[in-house]
């Protein structure tokens, strides 16, 4: 889970702290204020401990210095780190983060409870990377990551579950052949969230269903009426009836909606998952985006940390409609939202835990602006 983020001097941010809510969080801003960006680092360290422990090796500050640099190239799709420092600063980024891992316990519940929402005992894996500027050489790259802090001191056998990074576009009809794609052309035009992405998506079907399939789930499934299945490494959607249809002629917005389906079904997304989400409303009509900040707003509630990166005031507002709509006799779902606004010294942040609180909004500014140009030609 990730717990903090605080960004310098990286992109188009000159001094930005995160604080993330363990369940929902909305992210919103005009184009240009670096919600992507947000998204990229926060999975970045989110990853980070589990593919450096993938094979049993300790981390190292030697060894995560060479797995930062690869992926940060990765991620952003660029060929030079010094890019990402934001211009007209004289120094380095400095980048840190607070991940929550877990050390697995043996948990005892008894019949009728709920299920333990947590995987364990916590784990702090805390990371403090430097982007630092040096003289370019034909061989080496015109800057350097220089990690100060790595999780060197957490339990060797503490670990995060899948972490999912949903790209803005989407990913049912690019699935086929994906991986061997990026594997054959250093060049290719998308970047690594993409291939991760892939790579999570092909897997068996575990043996037991998934307990995180809330109301909002099975009405998707029945909106949809069938589900995703991925067939000789071919994603093939099968209807009630047992009839199938290839994935690239379903439309553009279902196929959002059933890769969530097929990423619950497969356990790719568990809990204690952080889900991150690009754009999620892009091509999907008002019911069917309903649909889906409902089924995001259960899976938080269910122990899923889910962070979006937004356009769309019509989310965000029903975001804050089944928030305000919660019973009062269980714990509420923790939401929290950032306005990103850009201004001259960098881009701003506003938090809080409503709407109310996040200043500048310019979603709302628009949809306000334009209301009164409406009205004014009814004069």
């Amino acid at each position: 889970m990730l717990n903090t983020l605080h960004i310098k001097n990286f992109t188009v941010f000159q001094d930005a702290r995160f604080e993330f809510s363990p369940g929902l969080n909305v992210i919103v801003g005009d184009n240009g204020t670096g919600k992507t960006h947000v998204l990229k680092l926060g999975y970045l360290f989110s990853r980070a401990w589990s593919d450096l422990t993938a094979k049993r090796a300790r981390v190292t500050a030697q060894r995560a210095e060479s797995y930062l640099e690869e992926r940060l190239l990765g991620l952003f799709r660029v060929s030079d780190l010094d890019v990402l420092v934001r211009q007209g600063t004289k120094g380095g980024a400095h980048l840190l983060a607070e991940v929550g891992g877990h050390i697995p316990t043996v948990q005892v519940r008894l019949a009728g409870e709920p299920e333990f929402t947590s995987a364990g005992l916590p784990e702090r894996m805390p990371w403090e990377v430097q982007i630092s500027r040096g003289k370019a050489t034909p061989d080496s790259l015109k800057a350097q990551v220089l990690p100060a802090v790595v999780p060197d001191q957490a339990a060797a056998n503490a670990f995060l579950p899948q972490q999912v990074f949903v790209p803005s576009k989407e990913m049912v009809s690019l699935f086929q052949g994906l991986v061997g794609l990026f594997d054959k052309y250093q060049e290719f035009p998308l970047d690594e969230t993409y291939r991760d992405l892939a790579v999570a998506m092909a897997t068996l079907v575990p043996r037991e269903p998934s307990s995180l399939f809330p109301d909002a789930m099975q009405r998707i499934q029945k909106l949809l009426g069938g589900n995703l299945k991925l067939e000789n490494g071919e994603l093939v959607f099968e209807r009630e009836d047992g009839s199938r249809l290839a994935s690239q002629l379903m439309a553009e917005g279902h196929r959002k909606l059933a890769l969530l389906i097929y990423l619950l079904r497969y356990g790719v997304i568990e809990r204690n998952t952080t889900v991150f989400w690009d754009e999620p409303e892009a091509n999907l009509n008002p019911a069917a985006l309903r649909l889906l900040a409902e089924a995001l707003f259960a899976l938080a509630g269910l122990g899923v940390q889910v962070i979006v990166a937004t356009h769309s005031l019509f989310l965000l507002r029903e975001v804050e409609v089944l928030s305000r709509g919660e019973p009062t006799d269980r714990p509420a779902t923790p939401v929290r939202y950032f306005a990103l606004g850009l201004e001259k010294k960098g881009v701003s942040i506003s938090a809080g835990d409503s709407i109310d609180a996040c200043d500048p909004l310019v979603l709302l500014d628009e949809d306000l602006a334009q209301s009164d140009r409406f009205m004014e030609t009814l004069e």
